[in-house]
């Protein structure tokens, strides 16, 4: 099995620490050298064998991978020194560096050091592999996957972006990464020092900015007042990149609408499932589902289509919110095979449940199906009517629980570039900072609107309008 790798200073629960050799900035000159040239992984000649060992995912019983130690160096020299024709000549000094930056990880297997990876951080926020290689005896055993694996796993516990590579065109290697989900470049590849290589690279995290979804089903009236002030403003720069509507429950104006901002100005257009209206009394969930099922596949220009869920409420009983639970994750995959196959990949998960095992049953549920955005919106209610979502305590305790799935899910597919997650009905704006930290890729809010009652539209991350 793979041990935990602890980076010097780094806790084993994955909090962020600035210190961290994957994070820490070095001096400008050492920054370019980190971002030249980088070296195969050494020791793959039986590419074919190799391919199959991989997607296998298996490794030999008794494998540990950890960060090396300086006694490990000698070890490592004679690994390195195996593999010289693909790897160049390496100093005992330069790997003695890397121990000291924390920049070396080994693998052993049965007491017997049996690879080396040798990685380098950068201040643009991604890792860079500068070489892995595995004992000429040891060969074709999943060596490297191993320590690749344990790199990604630590990366990600530190907001690693994406891990990075240049490998020798003419080296059977490349085949070894891709078969681990390494993306190579669309640029031209660079010429080395010696021959060409081509460039790779492997996403981890998502790396853009929250976005904001503008919520438009309770605006219906408003949008009269609104449409011709954005016919005026022309097609110059908006606050309404993204925009979330619920199709079976606005107008058919509304819906028109909201497909010509899309058609003039590229507004991503979004298309939630209207689970807050079965909660509501004034949907059955089955007619919903057959609904929006129909919908949908008449519908093929939106940016996100949001599976049907069935909305837990604080005044329900426990038997009665597992079984929400259960409806919102059975019939969302079931739902998710019955849509056309070029709108699957555009759909939007809702978890749903007032614990971890709730929010576990939506998730596997989902990625079983294939589904790769998730949205969180188990939050408490207040208001008259429910419709005011709060950050209880409760409900930070649920974002924790979909913080430690997420990593879950990511650590059984280490080789992906991650899910989304979207958080649904966000109604203050003194949340939004506290998101990020939950791998939050966007949230939507109908709030924008309210405020327009005291004379002015606040938006996230626009101001004042």
């Amino acid at each position: 099995m793979l041990s935990q790798v602890r980076f010097r200073g780094v806790p084993g629960d994955g909090r962020h620490d600035p210190h961290h050799p994957l994070l820490a900035k070095r001096n400008p000159r050492s920054y370019c050298v980190g971002m030249g040239v980088f070296v195969p992984v050494a020791g793959k000649r039986e590419p074919r064998r190799q391919g199959r060992i991989m997607a296998g995912g298996g490794q030999p019983s008794g494998l540990t991978v950890r960060s090396a130690l300086p006694r490990d160096i000698d070890a490592v020299k004679v690994i390195a020194d195996q593999n010289r024709a693909e790897l160049g000549f390496h100093t005992r000094q330069s790997f003695l560096e890397s121990v000291a930056k924390a920049e070396l990880l080994v693998a052993v297997l049965d007491g017997q050091l049996a690879g080396f990876l040798r990685f380098h951080h950068t201040r643009a926020g991604h890792a860079t592999l500068r070489e892995v290689a595995t004992a000429e005896s040891l060969r074709g055993r999943g060596i490297g996957r191993a320590l690749i694996l344990a790199l990604v796993k630590a990366a990600r516990q530190v907001g690693v972006t994406s891990i990075r590579l240049n490998c020798p065109v003419e080296l059977p290697a490349n085949e070894f990464y891709s078969s681990l989900g390494f993306r190579r470049s669309h640029r031209r590849s660079k010429a080395g020092k010696s021959r060409p290589l081509y460039q790779w690279e492997l996403p981890l995290l998502t790396a853009r900015p929250l976005a904001f979804v503008a919520s438009l089903t309770n605006a219906a009236n408003d949008l009269r007042n609104l449409i011709p002030l954005w016919e005026k403003e022309g097609p110059g720069p908006r606050p309404f990149e993204h925009c979330i509507v619920t199709p079976l429950f606005v107008e058919p104006r509304t819906l028109s609408y909201v497909r010509h901002m899309r058609e003039r100005w590229g507004v991503h257009i979004w298309f939630d499932s209207g689970g807050f209206f079965v909660q509501q009394g004034k949907i059955r969930y089955e007619d919903l589902f057959a609904r929006l099922l129909a919908f949908y596949r008449e519908h093929d220009w939106a940016a996100a289509y949001v599976l049907p869920d069935y909305v837990p409420t604080s005044k329900n009983s426990p038997a009665e919110v597992a079984e929400r639970v259960r409806v919102t994750a059975a019939e969302g995959a079931k739902f998710q095979k019955r849509l056309p196959e070029e709108i699957r990949s555009r759909t939007l998960g809702v978890l749903q449940g007032h614990d971890p095992q709730h929010l576990r049953l939506c998730l596997e549920s989902y990625t079983a199906a294939g589904v790769r955005r998730l949205g969180f919106g188990s939050f408490d209610t207040g208001g008259g009517n429910g419709e005011i979502n709060l950050l209880t305590r409760e409900a930070t305790l649920r974002l924790d629980a979909v913080r430690e799935l997420l990593g879950e899910a990511n650590d059984a597919a280490p080789f992906g570039g991650g899910m989304d997650l979207h958080l649904f009905g966000v109604g203050s704006p003194n949340l939004v900072a506290r998101f990020a930290g939950y791998g939050t890729n966007s949230f939507d809010s109908s709030g924008w609107m309210r405020t327009a009652g005291y004379g002015n539209v606040y938006l996230p991350f626009q101001g004042r309008r």
